[in-house]
């Protein structure tokens, strides 16, 4: 398939079962028919999914004050968990 903007051969990408065509030239995302749906529902249940175990996550006693629990000098680092979108939008990294 040609990129219907530069007319240059796409690169076809598989996420998660999902083929997207990928413009090399100038980074245009292409998607068949039916492919935003199946990712978008991916979205949604990997979304649900965390929501669950996040639910089931919540402690039963309050958390133990250690003393570098507000530690402005040494803040714990968080990682983002990467979403669906997030893999897709990886392909140009």
């Amino acid at each position: 398939m040609r990129c219907p903007l530069c007319d240059v051969k796409m690169k076809e990408v598989e996420r998660r079962g999902v083929m997207i065509d990928v413009c090399p030239e100038c980074k245009g995302i292409w998607l068949d028919k039916g492919e935003l749906e199946r990712l978008l529902a991916l979205e949604r249940q990997e979304q649900g999914y965390y929501e669950a175990a996040y639910q089931e996550k919540k402690p039963e006693h309050p958390p133990h004050y250690h003393h570098d629990y507000h530690d402005p000098y040494h803040p714990k680092k968080h990682k983002k968990h990467k979403s669906l979108l997030g893999e897709i939008f990886d392909i140009f990294d």
